[in-house]
């Protein structure tokens, strides 16, 4: 099976062939593909229709055999099967003792349940949400440090306790995300996804500590919730640090960062969700004065290297490094960013240091790259 330059390759449930000479996955051309945007860049050596065009090539990239890959398809579509009779099942079942809101929020637990184990693909790494071919966990484990701490991952700035990326289902596991390399470069940081009851019981249990102050990263200046300010933050810092807070304000302690993954809407629901006590965080000047002024912060958020489209991986209206695999439509904001590039900004201006945030930043770049190649698509600008 011959894939040309002008075709979009889709998986039916993964990107993958089958170990036959056939190929569960299906081909849309450009023109028909809904993402209009999309720029097919070619094939490579590392590419996905070089490895689809042979079972043993790309069974070998993923370091198993024929047969594994075989039983890794399986097994998942069994599950996604299962899911879907357990989901309608749970529904016939709970009809006369159950009210719909209970059985969408069971139905949700079992659906985050299933994301969490079983990913959006078969071949994704666990660790940067990478597929596996091109994971890129490898540049993270290169770093090398000139100071004593064994740990390759760079500190939380002082008065920084912890960073949680909380996470909707639809978002864990996709391959575009950035915020899955946060934990791979920080200390202190994980990801918890909303709707897995484990994770929940994680949030709870940071959000009702007395010695904490909940902050999450969120836009919205006209909000009603209690809001604070970069330097409003430093100030609760500078005061932890020399026990000024036990005269004043005994509440405050530690700062807990909220970094929220998922599409606007959900996203905006999951902060309205949070508790009336968590700060609210806009980035909105802090993000424009670093992706528009060369001298702020090294110029480390203006990347004007060139993508596989011809274009800047940077502009204006689209500043993101994710643009290339995420659509920017026309009228962008100038800070509609990644979560991973807002968190980094947050943590600048608390006191991580350049080298520390231009090393993530760089790993994350080199992410997109990849994709980019492996994938052979891009977005261009509008």
């Amino acid at each position: 099976m011959r894939l040309g330059l002008k075709t979009i390759v889709y998986a039916t449930s993964i990107f993958c062939p089958t170990p036959t000479s056939s190929f569960s996955i299906t081909s849309r051309t450009f023109a028909q593909d809904r993402h209009q945007n999309a720029t097919f860049t070619g094939e490579s050596a590392s590419s996905l229709a070089h490895l689809a065009s042979s079972p043993e090539r790309f069974a070998a990239s993923l370091n198993m055999t024929i047969e594994q890959v075989d039983e890794a398809i399986n097994a998942r579509k069994l599950a996604s099967t299962t899911l879907n009779e357990q989901l309608i099942a749970i529904e016939e079942d709970n009809k006369q003792n159950m009210t719909a809101a209970e059985i969408g929020r069971q139905k949700h637990r079992m659906i985050c349940q299933h994301r969490f184990n079983h990913f959006r693909n078969a071949f994704v790494c666990k660790k940067c949400w990478t597929f596996t071919p091109i994971c890129v966990c490898d540049l993270f484990e290169q770093r090398e440090r000139s100071d004593m701490d064994s740990d390759k991952k760079a500190q939380l700035p002082n008065g920084v306790e912890k960073l949680i990326v909380w996470t909707h289902h639809d978002e864990y596991g996709r391959t575009s995300n950035t915020g899955s390399l946060l934990p791979l470069g920080l200390q202190q940081t994980s990801i918890l996804m909303k709707g897995l009851l484990e994770h929940e019981q994680i949030m709870n249990e940071v959000l009702c500590r007395k010695n904490v102050t909940p902050v999450v990263l969120w836009p919205d200046k006209k909000s009603k919730r209690a809001s604070t300010t970069i330097s409003d933050l430093n100030r609760i810092i500078a005061d932890t640090s020399s026990g000024n807070q036990k005269n004043e304000d005994s509440n405050r302690g530690g700062i807990v960062l909220i970094s929220i993954e998922g599409t606007w809407n959900t996203a905006r629901k999951m902060v309205n969700k949070l508790p009336p006590h968590v700060l609210r965080l806009d980035l909105s000047d802090e993000i424009r004065l670093n992706f528009t002024t060369p001298e702020m912060n090294e110029g480390i958020f203006i990347d004007n290297s060139i993508t596989t489209a011809g274009e800047t991986s940077q502009s204006p209206s689209a500043p993101s490094l994710l643009s290339p695999l995420r659509r920017q439509g026309k009228g962008a904001k100038q800070d509609n960013v990644s979560t991973l590039e807002a968190t980094i900004v947050a943590l600048l201006a608390l006191g991580l240091s350049v080298d520390e945030a231009s090393f993530i930043l760089n790993c994350a770049r080199r992410k997109v790259k990849r994709i980019q190649e492996y994938t052979g698509k891009t977005y261009a600008r509008d």
